[in-house]
């Protein structure tokens, strides 16, 4: 492979060469010629590198790129920012007498050989990007070659770079593909994984472009066409202007019904003529054909002063427009015709009569200059010379043009002027500077931002897999652990939960409960309810402790759903639960305790012979002093064994004062009722 780059290198640079002799010889357009120097140094730098001239080749390279880098930049950024009319590296070549006129080289133009500088420069590092930069570097030549072979209606502001460029282009990625292709083998995966996103958004950022870029050309198109029709438009309402004003100018002789004197003609005419100078003359003419008066009466328009214009020998090709004029008693306007002083105008007739329209008092004869309508039809741009080229036709006939000298034009518009009888032609040609100063930058701005973009996703996705591959085994080894480390954490969590609640009812255990009791009775209203499901023990024997265990679950549902916001139920031991009740007085909480007699003694559980589940209860409500658990749990105990004593199935509050100790010691604990 490496043994084939000297040969595809020298031939690239031959194709340059070729190309290079061809735009001297002025046989190609501009941007061929910009596109075909900083080409051939890129060969250079290539034929360089075989060589291992690696300052040389660097030195050409980065040369390359600061000038590619401008032209980038002058397409991106708006002109009044960066003004690449200054850039003229051929001006010295020009000072000796060679004629070339340099143009920077299209963006697509510009961007391949950007590339190719750069993946020449990195070589066979796919890590900062070199697949890419060819990958890239492949598709605009291939936009280029499609542009090339089939060319739009609509001509491109700048032109292909033509065959030899894009021949030569093509040589030099090939050589460098080969060259550097078998760098890549170990890296492959990683490569792979990287250049399809990127390729991806490379294309999509190609063909947006194109879109964009024709979109742009074809509304630039548009709005020359509407300033080719307005300077059109400006010029048939001047005429138009000219003769209303005329028709107003000569109303006062008709009214008058006689023509005016020498020295009111003097005055009118000039009056008039300041305001419309493209007419050069101005004449009164008598109904005998004889001019009476002219205007300006210099001494170069002084010979027409009295002749008579219907003299039949004289050889006027206008003498029958000043006859037609009399005899429809109307305006008639002559053909295009040339003007003693130069140039080309159109002489027209205005008849002037009485009011009745019964007799003919003469005819005014306007002069029009088309030169002078030229003269107020150039756009100021001072900023770019030469902006536009006007060119008024008369078939194919040209009448005149502005500047004289034709600009290099990609695009001809052309609109319809009438001019009194006339219908003529008016073509615009702007030249590239103006339209590039007028076209719209955010397709360029698309293209470049969408192959960075590109090119920074595939170092993120090359540098993230190669990352990827080195740390595996650590990955694997975190993943293992945390893995671990979840495991033990849900055991951890379960082991906690086992050690504060029931496992069978959900509900919170007797250590759960006690440390959820405030210390200090002042703060609020204390009640504490302990709950005893009556001959709970019949139910495991008669029905089986699966029986049992529902009952208990049945109960806790029942008390769970009667909660309020702010009251702690848990399982005391056996068939026994207590509750916790803040924020309220002795008589809600015994109402409160009725209705969770009624609710269990309705939830559905029966015994054997029928009779439905009961349950004892036994409350206390402490306002004030400090809250001792044993001290509450035995009085609720004692009015729990009340309740069960009494006939089972009610609610029983305890007593305001502590229960003697000799009543704790006869009385049963309430742990073991059944």
């Amino acid at each position: 492979m490496l043994r084939l780059g000297t040969p595809l290198t020298l031939l690239s640079l031959a194709l340059y060469i070729a190309g290079l002799s061809a735009s001297l010889a002025g046989t190609t357009a501009s941007t061929t010629l910009s596109t075909l120097v900083l080409g051939g140094l890129i060969g250079l730098a290539q034929l360089a590198w075989y060589r291992q001239r690696l300052g040389l080749s660097l030195t050409l390279v980065v040369a390359v790129l600061g000038a590619l880098l401008i032209d980038v930049a002058g397409e991106i950024m708006p002109q009044s920012w960066l003004s690449l009319a200054s850039f003229h590296p051929l001006a010295p070549l020009e000072a000796v007498g060679l004629p070339l006129a340099w143009q920077s080289p299209g963006l697509a133009d510009s961007l391949l050989l950007a590339c190719l500088a750069l993946s020449l420069a990195l070589r066979t590092r796919a890590s900062l990007g070199t697949p890419l930069l060819h990958a890239i570097a492949a598709l605009l030549w291939g936009t280029l070659a499609f542009q090339q072979a089939s060319p739009e209606a609509l001509p491109p502001l700048t032109p292909p770079a033509g065959p030899r460029a894009l021949a030569g282009s093509g040589l030099l990625l090939l050589t460098q593909f080969l060259a550097v292709v078998t760098g890549w083998r170990h890296n492959l995966p990683s490569v792979l994984r990287a250049l399809g996103p990127g390729l991806l958004i490379a294309s999509a950022t190609i063909l947006l472009w194109c879109q964009q870029d024709n979109e742009a050309n074809r509304q630039l198109f548009e709005r020359a066409q509407r300033e080719a029709d307005r300077l059109s438009a400006t010029m048939t309402g001047r005429i138009d202007d000219t003769l209303r004003a005329m028709h107003r100018f000569h109303l006062v002789w008709e009214i008058d019904q006689r023509l005016p004197s020498a020295s009111m003609w003097h005055h009118e005419a000039q009056s008039f003529l300041h305001d419309f100078p493209e007419l050069p003359l101005l004449a009164l003419i008598d109904p005998s054909g004889r001019v009476q008066h002219l205007y300006p009466d210099d001494s170069f328009h002084q010979a027409y002063q009295g002749i008579r214009l219907l003299d039949g020998t004289l050889d006027r090709p206008w003498a029958k427009e000043l006859q037609q004029s009399f005899h429809q008693r109307d305006a008639v306007s002559s053909d295009i015709l040339p003007l003693p002083d130069g140039g080309w105008g159109i002489i027209h007739f205005l008849p002037i009569h009485t009011m009745d329209g019964g007799r003919l008092l003469g005819s005014v004869a306007m002069v029009f200059s088309l030169d002078a309508f030229a003269a107020n039809l150039i756009p100021a741009l001072a900023d770019i010379p030469d902006a536009m080229t006007l060119t008024l036709k008369d078939g194919d006939s040209t009448l005149w043009r502005v500047p004289a000298s034709a600009t290099n034009s990609p695009w001809k518009l052309v609109s319809d002027v009438r001019l009194l009888s006339h219908t003529l032609s008016l073509e615009l040609h702007p030249n590239r500077p103006l339209l590039k100063h007028l076209k719209l930058h955010y397709p360029s701005s698309t293209l470049c931002t969408g192959l960075i973009m590109a090119l920074l996703l595939y170092l993120l996705l090359f540098s993230r897999h190669q990352q990827r591959q080195q740390h595996r085994q650590i990955a694997d080894t975190n993943l293992e652990l945390r893995r671990e480390m979840r495991r033990r954490s849900r055991l951890q969590k379960n082991i906690e939960w086992l050690a504060g609640h029931d496992d069978l009812t959900g509900l919170a255990n007797r250590r759960t409960f006690l440390a959820s009791l405030p210390k200090d009775a002042g703060q609020n209203p204390l009640s504490l309810l302990l709950c005893d499901l009556d001959h709970f023990k019949r139910i495991n024997d008669q029905q089986g402790h699966r029986a049992g265990d529902q009952a208990l679950k049945r109960f806790a549902a029942c008390a769970q759903k009667l909660l309020p916001q702010g009251g702690v139920l848990a399982r005391y031991g056996g068939e026994e639960f207590v509750v916790y009740l803040p924020l309220g007085d002795i008589a809600w909480v015994h109402d409160w305790a009725e209705h969770l007699r009624r609710e269990v003694q309705a939830c559905g559980v029966q015994h054997q012979d029928g009779t439905p589940m009961t349950v004892c209860i036994g409350l206390i409500t402490q306002t004030e002093g400090t809250v001792v658990p044993r001290d509450l749990l035995h009085r609720a105990d004692m009015a729990l064994y009340r309740a069960k004593r009494l006939g089972r199935n009610r609610v029983e509050i305890a007593e305001a004062a502590p229960v003697a100790e000799t009543s704790e010691a006869t009385e049963p604990n309430g742990l073991l009722h059944s």
